[in-house]
């Protein structure tokens, strides 16, 4: 039970993790002052604003030209947030800002990198690098089942904290509140993966903060997910997800309210 609402809670962190990353992606720069000719001082907009970096880096001013360097972590803000990481090379860092400006450091051959044997440094899971067993396969029969208990109860969490996420969804959670197979809890999973862009597909990049969050405590989650792409095209159908899970064919109907543009 304990393990369960684990899993409950870090499901619920990732949806806030995504948002908050999909924010940051549109942080403005603060104006800069300028002086003109006759010693006036005017406030123009930062070119930075629209200079746009890869992540580990951040915009800075050399010279009113904007350029991308490889960012720093405040170890004060780190210590109150501090949720160490580990990279798919296992190494663990004290922070996904770290591990980012590591990534940077790499590309760019900086003497400071962790390893200049690698030029790409990414994010296996939020925490503490740890040997991973393997998932045998009873576990994996009986995963499905697990699987969609953990989205009923993280939708019915989400709704009764007031996530606008499951806002629009109030149907289905009410729907999966009367079925066992809590089919609809599945569908509006789907659905809140499925985001960049919305084209009712669920790529591993829209999957990444979900298995990042679970991975260290569920070892048998990325098989499961890798079993979910049945015709291995790296992306997962609504078919193919609620197929994955055990739900009827029946019960596989599309319920998305957003759609592209």
């Amino acid at each position: 039970m304990k393990l369960t609402w684990l899993l409950l809670l870090c499901l619920v962190v990732t949806a806030v993790v995504a948002k908050v990353e999909s924010d940051d992606s549109d942080e403005e720069y603060e104006t800069i002052d300028v002086t003109q000719e006759g010693g006036q001082q005017e406030k123009l907009t930062n070119p930075c604003n629209n200079h746009k970096c890869k992540r580990g880096e951040v915009c800075e001013l050399n010279e009113r030209k904007p350029r991308c360097v490889c960012q720093t972590c405040d170890d004060k803000v780190e210590e109150e947030n501090k949720l160490p990481v580990c990279s798919t090379k296992n190494v663990t860092y004290i922070s996904e800002c770290h591990l980012d400006r590591d990534h940077c450091l790499c590309k760019n051959r900086d003497a400071a990198c962790l390893d200049n044997t690698q030029d790409k440094v990414r994010l296996d899971y939020y925490h503490s690098c740890k040997e991973l067993t393997e998932c045998k396969p009873e576990e994996m029969t009986m995963f499905p089942f697990r699987m969609r208990d953990w989205l009923y109860r993280v939708m019915t969490d989400m709704a009764m904290r007031g996530y606008e996420e499951v806002d629009e969804y109030r149907d289905l959670l009410e729907n999966a509140r009367h079925d066992k197979e809590h089919a609809d809890a599945v569908i509006w999973k789907f659905c809140d993966l499925d985001v960049h862009p919305n084209d009712r597909h669920v790529t591993r990049r829209e999957l990444l903060y979900i298995i990042a969050s679970l991975k260290h405590m569920e070892h048998c989650l990325v098989p499961f997910m890798n079993n979910c792409d049945a015709n291995n095209d790296n992306r997962i159908t609504l078919i193919e997800w609620g197929e994955c899970l055990g739900i009827g064919h029946e019960a596989i109907v599309d319920k998305c309210k957003h759609h592209e543009g």
